[in-house]
């Protein structure tokens, strides 16, 4: 940590110099005006007036080719999670077509990333984001709501439409494209205050976002593995009933719970994790009474059970996420 003195001049007012080399970088010279901005009752933002947003003066370059095919569109994907603005992939050789059919799958995956310039050896691409989606409630909301419908479409698939399961998986690849948005935006938020004033996090609300977001894709995963189980299945009314049952409880459970990290600020969210916790019961009711069921062998039965119930301990790990914010301010 950087410590300044404090300095006094006539009529009280008090002043501190700034680093050299942070001046230096952001063209801060005599004369220069600066942005000073009260964060809390104990920290002051100093910014530079007409400042551009971080990353967009520096473009990150990725060689081609590279130790494997796949290395490329990995590296295209961990600097966009670092939050990098503009990418140019500079290749040596020409880029051959199924290469490039690859890089643009991967570019497809990553919100906000376009392909702005390409040619035989290069592609540049550019971060264009709407300011309105990069908002990490948002983006939570958004990807809640698609694991709402990916529940709803393996309870309908398993009653009587079974090319609704098959659609499960679609709906993971967006909730997978909204993942690395959500890591990306805050990570940003994490590393520029400016950045988490705006959206109006504290630190530890960031990593709070941070375990959400991995929660939510694993979330995703875990329905579409289910899915997959069952959509080689033909079971009985019975076992339909059941499933049913299990898969509206897991998805009131998880609204219930993501709406309790979201309002977390507004109200107790001990009132709704007990809630979860209530639904979690009902579901450990429901799995003993699910194996051994007329319609399914009891080696399908066991395996979807340790999926959905794999889905509901996620679920819970959400509400519980909800809790150490509240504990906190009330202390």
């Amino acid at each position: 940590m950087d410590t300044r003195k404090v300095l006094e001049m006539g009529g009280g007012t008090v002043m501190i110099s700034l680093p050299k080399g942070w001046a230096k970088k952001n063209g801060i010279v005599r004369g220069s005006s600066v942005a000073v901005e009260e964060v809390s009752a104990r920290r002051l933002m100093v910014k530079p007036l007409g400042g551009g947003e971080r990353g967009e003066d520096e473009q990150v370059v990725i060689e081609y080719p590279a130790e494997s095919p796949s290395q490329v569109a990995n590296d295209i994907t961990g600097a966009y999670l670092m939050g990098s603005n503009s990418i140019l992939v500079q290749g040596s050789q020409v880029i051959s077509r199924e290469d490039r059919s690859r890089l643009k799958g991967a570019v497809t995956r990553l919100v906000g990333l376009e392909i702005v310039d390409e040619d035989a050896k290069r592609m540049t691409l550019q971060f264009l984001p709407d300011p309105a989606v990069l908002d990490p409630e948002k983006i939570v909301r958004r990807m809640a709501s698609l694991i709402g419908g990916m529940l709803r479409d393996s309870a309908e698939g398993a009653k009587h439409d079974r090319a609704l399961l098959a659609l499960v998986g679609e709906r993971d690849d967006e909730v997978d494209r909204l993942y690395f948005l959500l890591v990306r935006t805050i990570r940003t938020a994490t590393i520029d205050p400016e950045v988490a004033e705006r959206y109006g996090l504290a630190p530890i609300e960031c990593l709070d976002y941070r375990v959400l977001a991995s929660y939510l894709e694993s979330l995703g995963d875990a329905i579409t593995d289910f899915a997959k189980r069952a959509s080689g299945e033909a079971f009985g009314q019975e076992v339909v009933a059941h499933l049913v049952r299990f898969l509206d409880t897991l998805e009131k459970m998880a609204e219930v719970a993501v709406s309790s990290f979201l309002s977390r600020r507004r109200v107790k969210p001990a009132r709704t994790h007990a809630e979860v916790e209530a639904m979690r019961e009902r579901l450990g009711e429901l799995s003993k009474g699910m194996v051994g069921i007329k319609g399914a062998s009891t080696g399908t039965m066991v395996d979807l059970l340790a999926l959905l119930e794999r889905v509901a301990s996620i679920i819970a790990d959400v509400s519980d996420l909800a809790l150490p914010t509240y504990q906190f301010r009330r202390g």
